[in-house]
């Protein structure tokens, strides 16, 4: 995979044309009560070598005001730890039609990927994952980048 090589100009900067919305799904662990939980800190508060860091910024700051919008409180030592991971892999999607298959058409992009890990700080177990997948441009969009972010962070669960 691809690390940040792009200067994650992904950073889920979509800018192609017929443009579909990221994909987003999430995961949280069976029995995890956030109830218990009032406050977070980000492990990777630098961007990745290579990568845009006003970009990163940006992300950091969606999901940061994400988590602020579901009752969490930023601190220097957090009951959440949240980890944020950005990657790339060039794809190539082959299709087949007309008589036989004997038409091809080819597309070749680059999927973009944003994940958001939260860990419990004490205990180190993961609680949720959410992920936002697109194919990504050679420029950044900023609004694309914080309505996807939010998207992805809507699905954080609240406190009880």
């Amino acid at each position: 995979m691809k690390r940040i090589g792009l200067a994650v100009a992904l950073a889920m900067g979509l800018t192609l044309p017929g443009y579909v919305a990221a994909k987003i799904s999430s995961d949280v662990t069976p029995g995890a009560n956030f109830s218990q939980y009032q406050t977070f800190t980000f492990a990777n508060a630098v961007p990745p070598a290579g990568m845009d860091p006003v970009a990163y910024e940006r992300i950091r700051m969606a999901v940061e005001q994400g988590l602020t919008g579901r009752g969490f409180t930023k601190a220097a030592e957090g009951d959440l730890t949240v980890i944020i991971t950005l990657g790339a892999q060039n794809r190539t999607d082959i299709d087949t039609w007309g008589v036989f298959g004997r038409q091809v058409d080819v597309r070749q992009y680059t999927e973009g990927q944003l994940s958001v890990d939260v860990f419990d700080t004490k205990t180190k177990q993961p609680l949720w994952h959410g992920k936002a997948t697109d194919t990504v441009g050679s420029s950044l969009n900023p609004e694309k980048i914080d309505k996807e972010v939010a998207k992805l962070m809507a699905q954080f669960p609240p406190r009880a």
